[in-house]
């Protein structure tokens, strides 16, 4: 069987929430990517826009052991359209035919979607978060 690791990066916990389901589920390691930058209030807000659309790089650390994972369950956010600059980071530093990349959006979905193992958009206008994750989970135990 194939060993899973529920990496995250959130702001809000919408994506925290999803990789918790999922790891849940999976019975996998849930892994926080953290960057210790200040994201919060509105200044915060339209600083994460302008990362996100200028394609900034930052520094990332795992909060969690990814050792023994052999396929990577990526869960994060869009922001101002494209992935989080932490995401971006990670993204970087892993094959994509090792991810499995798990989207979280307000409406949005995820433009770049070649390479990846799947890719999933989970969007709060469509309110499609547990079937997503159901689907997802269920693809991943009958491989």
């Amino acid at each position: 069987m194939i060993k899973y690791g529920a990496i995250y990066y959130t702001r809000t916990n919408n994506s925290k929430r999803v990789a918790e389901k999922i790891s849940n589920n999976l019975s996998c390691e849930l892994i926080q990517i953290t960057d210790n930058i200040n994201w919060k209030g509105i200044v915060g807000y339209l600083k994460a826009g302008y990362y996100s659309m200028r394609n900034k790089h930052v520094d990332i650390q795992f909060l969690g052991n990814l050792d023994a994972v052999e396929e990577y369950i990526v869960v994060g956010p869009l922001w101002a359209g494209g992935l989080a600059p932490a995401l971006k980071t990670l993204l970087n530093q892993f094959p994509r035919d090792k991810v499995h990349l798990v989207v979280t959006s307000i409406g949005s979905h995820v433009e770049d979607r070649s390479g990846y193992l799947s890719v999933h958009d989970i969007t709060r206008n469509t309110d499609n978060e547990d079937l997503v994750i159901e689907g997802l989970v269920n693809s991943l135990l009958n491989t």
